[in-house]
């Protein structure tokens, strides 16, 4: 089993990553090519956009730069699928929902990350070992109601 709880780095802003799924994404196994780029004045949102086919784009957000407390654990089968051999050459990305912008309200997904080789930029969504510790929708900003955001509890 690897496991990283080494920081992650974002894409800079200027550049574009070109990343293969084979497997697809969960629900969508055609989606297998896509390019990952920095939404600009938009940290720590990063766009997964397809290069194949329809035109998708996911928002994805680094983990670990928002939520300290994510060490991510995979099986040592995806682990070998993937390449890694430690856990700091893992780019991971958890999709991002955007539920409502007036008010803000938007989750991740701490389950089913996108695991990316950094090396051989080779990525998979997986489901993490321990997935009952974590949600499908780990709040990142709410704003209903005047309940004020994670970070904003943080300050």
């Amino acid at each position: 089993m690897v496991s990283s709880d080494v920081p992650q780095l974002s894409v800079p802003p200027s550049e574009k990553i070109i990343i293969s799924i084979p497997f697809g994404l969960i629900g969508l196994p055609e989606l297998t090519r896509f390019e990952l780029e920095s939404v600009s004045d938009s940290w720590p949102f990063q766009r997964l956009r397809v290069l194949d086919g329809d035109s998708v784009e996911i928002i994805v957000v680094e983990p670990q730069s928002v939520l300290e407390s994510y060490p991510l654990e995979i099986s040592d089968e995806d682990a070998q699928t993937l390449g890694l051999e430690d856990g700091g050459d893992a780019l991971v990305l958890s999709v991002v929902a955007i539920h409502s912008l007036d008010p803000q309200f938007v989750t991740m997904n701490l389950v089913g990350p996108i695991v990316v080789n950094r090396k051989t930029l080779l990525g998979k969504q997986v489901i993490v070992e321990h997935s009952e510790r974590y949600s499908v929708a780990h709040v990142l900003v709410d704003m209903r109601g005047g309940a004020p955001s994670p970070s904003e509890e943080a300050q």
